[in-house]
């Protein structure tokens, strides 16, 4: 895929997201910033994951519309529609298995369906864009991965599969982003990313 084809994808990814989430509270500002954190790593990966990249962030969340939330699990719901329409698998699976879906995908006994339906993207793609998630405050402004969890432990009610899967999971969550944020702070050290995202 070439320069022109890679933004005219982004392009679309990102009107896509803006349709789908303009009534979800600020989830596109979110996703927004998802985009940005994920550009400055994009040369950290191979093709075609380098292109599936910046549109994968930009429509990580669009199962949370209300027009396509079937099951109420939003990757899923979200890389069933892209599939649907006609977009690569590489996004779709970066979609399904972002940030850990997994554990929310087994409390809610989706797992299998999962895993059956999206293979699961190679390591350095979902672990570049769990760090820009992760990095990535629900209002669109940058934040430690240590307070992106918190957020969300504050937000969902214990009582929620939300809060009991990030629990689940969260050691491993919060090591895969610091690790990954000390492996691009090494790669590209101009960027200076390391220092404003550092854990208390």
């Amino acid at each position: 895929m070439n320069m022109s084809e890679d933004s005219n994808l982004v392009i679309q990814a990102k009107e896509l997201a803006t349709f789908l989430l303009h009534d979800t509270g600020t989830r596109l500002d979110h996703s927004r910033h998802v985009v940005e954190q994920a550009q400055l790593a994009t040369e950290m990966l191979d093709e075609p994951w380098k292109s599936a990249l910046l549109p994968a962030a930009w429509l990580h969340d669009i199962g949370y519309s209300k027009d396509i939330g079937i099951t109420k699990f939003h990757p899923l719901d979200g890389a069933r529609y892209l599939r649907n329409e006609g977009w690569s698998m590489e996004i779709c699976r970066l979609v399904a298995w972002h940030t850990n879906a997994e554990a929310e995908a087994e409390m809610r006994d989706l797992d299998y369906v999962l895993a059956i339906e999206f293979e699961v993207p190679p390591k350095e793609a979902r672990e570049l864009l769990a760090w820009a998630d992760l990095t990535s405050s629900p209002t669109g402004e940058r934040c430690s991965p240590q307070e992106r969890l918190d957020e969300i432990l504050e937000r969902y009610g214990s009582e929620t599969v939300v809060h009991r899967a990030i629990i689940q999971a969260h050691d491993q969550l919060l090591n895969t982003a610091l690790d990954f944020q000390d492996r691009l702070s090494e790669i590209y050290p101009i960027n200076g990313v390391s220092a404003p995202l550092s854990n208390p």
